[in-house]
């Protein structure tokens, strides 16, 4: 049951009636007001000042009366001496505070008076200098126009879009990594090797060994051999040797590519731009073999083709596996070609109890020299791959 006070309470946002009282003059207008049965903060505003919107002032005046601002009761005081002052001076601008009809807006500017600051701009020249015409904006793209970011392509398309990515890859018989990266024979030539001295950086830590190394965008300094001419721009191999192979000359490693950057005296400095390993003091340096693209050629099969035999792995392990090198002793005097694959096979015995021919390994030719050649095994059906089996060429490029 409601108690007798919250019956006499106040509903502020009830509706006043049209036939609430006119708004008093503004000479008029007491200090306080005590609300009385049925009435509202809006229909008080609309009492005093001729505006029912004004009634948060009122509250904000007396929030130590009102605790909710729908909730008004009988007998409370009011404060509305603030309101008054502020309605009867006028706002601090020059537009001055008028009288006005019940349910019209409170203040109005008096048609006569005029703004000041307009008035003062209105003395001013004009300066024609400072007009400035600016461009419309670039019209809105079409709507049949459409972004790569517009469109969300599904799972299923995302998918499709990566697996084609790998399944449509322009087909390259020999890239160009692999070509700098197998190695050779030097076929007892000798090569016009210059030796790398170190990098050139100096450590933030002091090393305890006069050996540094270098890995890529390094800056490196080369000793080159006495007669060579090198310029800025040139490239050169870094490299190491191996190891000698009867017959065969040497075994030369990469290490990787370095361009020159500076000439002088007795040395010249190049970065280091490909790395196939570490570069380290004591590497060798030559003039880098330049690369024949082949193309998208592709190799075809042939019968009875060149036989050869196997010299050497490039790198010595017990067993063979793929992405080894292996040297073969055919080269381009043989009519060797980047691109062509050989197989490594046992042939067949003949005896009773003894397997029939086997195919070993895959080679897929990536450097050639004269007489030798570099395959990187790219097939293997048994690892034990050894120098002198037999090879045969089965594919070759078209010439």
């Amino acid at each position: 049951m409601l108690t007798a006070r919250a019956a006499a309470a106040q509903d502020t946002a009830r509706v006043v009636p049209d036939t609430a009282p006119a708004a008093a003059a503004l000479g008029q207008l007491p200090a306080t007001h005590t609300v009385v049965q049925g009435e509202t903060l809006w229909s008080i505003a609309l009492l005093y000042f001729g505006d029912p919107m004004l009634w948060p002032e009122i509250y904000r005046l007396n929030t130590a009366v009102i605790e909710d601002p729908h909730w008004i009761y009988p007998g409370e005081v009011l404060v509305l001496a603030p309101m008054a002052e502020v309605i009867a001076q006028g706002p601090a601008d020059t537009a001055l505070a008028v009288p006005v009809e019940p349910g019209a807006d409170t203040i109005r500017a008096l048609p006569e008076a005029a703004d000041t600051i307009v008035a003062a701009m209105d003395t001013l020249p004009f300066d024609t200098a400072q007009v400035v015409i600016v461009e419309p904006p670039p019209p809105e793209p079409t709507a049949g126009y459409e972004t790569i970011f517009d469109r969300q392509r599904s799972r299923s398309e995302e998918v499709q879009r990566v697996l084609r990515a790998y399944a449509e890859q322009p087909y390259r018989p020999v890239r160009r990594g692999e070509f700098y990266q197998a190695g050779f024979l030097t076929e007892e030539e000798r090569l016009p090797w210059g030796t790398v001295l170190g990098n050139t950086e100096r450590p933030a830590i002091r090393r305890l060994t006069p050996s540094s190394s270098a890995t890529t965008f390094d800056e490196i300094a080369i000793r080159p051999p006495r007669s060579a001419s090198y310029h800025v721009g040139d490239s050169l191999l870094i490299a190491r040797v191996d190891r000698a192979v009867t017959g065969w000359g040497e075994v030369v490693v990469p290490h990787g590519i370095a361009r020159i950057t500076e000439v002088q005296e007795r040395q010249v400095l190049a970065v280091v731009v490909e790395q196939f390993a570490r570069v380290r003091n004591g590497n060798l340096a030559m003039p880098l073999e330049p690369f024949r693209d082949p193309g998208q050629v592709r190799p075809l099969p042939v019968e009875q083709g060149l036989e050869g035999a196997v010299v050497a792995p490039r790198d010595l392990h017990s067993l063979v596996s793929q992405q080894h090198y292996l040297f073969i002793d055919k080269g381009r005097g043989d009519g060797v070609v980047p691109g062509d694959f050989f197989e490594v096979y046992r042939p067949a015995v003949g005896e009773p109890g003894t397997a029939s021919e086997q195919v070993l390994a895959t080679l897929l030719i990536v450097h050639t020299r004269e007489r030798s050649a570099t395959g990187l095994v790219i097939g293997l059906t048994h690892p034990t791959v050894s120098p002198g089996l037999p090879t045969r060429l089965v594919k070759k490029m078209p010439s």
